[in-house]
């Protein structure tokens, strides 16, 4: 015997806001979809809460390891880290894909950090150029910066 539920091969007969067939398979006994099928509401209620149930912002927990991004290499290490727990199943994936979008942030501005530094060091050297300390940034004063290290 089978299912109630289970897909037919006829097309859904509800027509969608911009006029148009919709798309499903019409369930059997009905000349409707799942989504579509008027007596199925219950069971659509039950499913999109059954779907909500799991649905958790993915985040590190108390007990994960500090974390330090002092340099480049730091974060190479992270993002191979990142790697090996989403291929253990230890971290959700959209943790790690924005981990991923942080780390890559974080490397372009270190490394516009590092060539300025070695900028201002060059023109300092060779007397061209502003006449700025390494450890300060043009431009750094309009950010609230005082040019110390961190």
């Amino acid at each position: 015997m089978e299912k109630e539920n289970k897909m037919s091969s006829r097309q859904c007969e509800h027509a969608t806001k911009s006029g148009a067939r919709c798309r499903a398979n019409a369930v059997n006994g009905s000349a409707r979809c799942f989504a579509h099928e008027p007596g199925l509401e219950a069971k659509r209620t039950a499913a999109r809460r059954r779907g909500g149930e799991h649905k958790q912002r993915g985040v590190l927990g108390p007990d994960s390891p500090e974390i330090s991004l002092r340099s480049g290499s730091h974060a190479v290490d992270l993002a191979g880290r990142l790697v090996g727990l989403v291929l253990y199943g230890e971290i959700d994936p959209k943790v790690a894909n924005s981990a991923g979008c942080l780390l890559n942030t974080f490397l372009k501005a270190l490394t516009t950090e590092v060539l300025e530094r070695r900028i201002v060091a060059l023109e300092a050297a060779q007397g061209t150029g502003p006449q700025r300390s390494p450890d300060r940034l043009e431009g750094a004063e309009h950010f609230g910066a005082r040019g110390e290290k961190s």
